[in-house]
């Protein structure tokens, strides 16, 4: 008895749309949170003062950590 094997063939794997970021790329700044500036002191009255976020330029977004900015994982 003589039994064929079949051959297997790689199929290509899909990519799908990352879920964190929704397949823009970008997720919010981790350092100001989205907000695009951070607290770098107060006046002599007490009130904060506040500067561009240097992890995102004041963009307020950055490249998505789960997809590294592919939009797809």
């Amino acid at each position: 008895m003589h039994t064929r094997m079949k051959k297997r063939t790689a199929t290509p794997e899909l990519k799908r749309q990352c879920h964190r970021c929704r397949g823009t790329g970008l997720a919010p700044c981790r350092i100001c949170a989205g907000s695009g500036r951070v607290m770098v002191g107060k006046n002599l009255n007490g009130s904060a003062i506040f500067d561009r976020c240097s992890g995102c330029l004041g963009r307020k977004t950055g490249r998505c950590s789960h997809c590294g900015g592919e939009k797809f994982v």
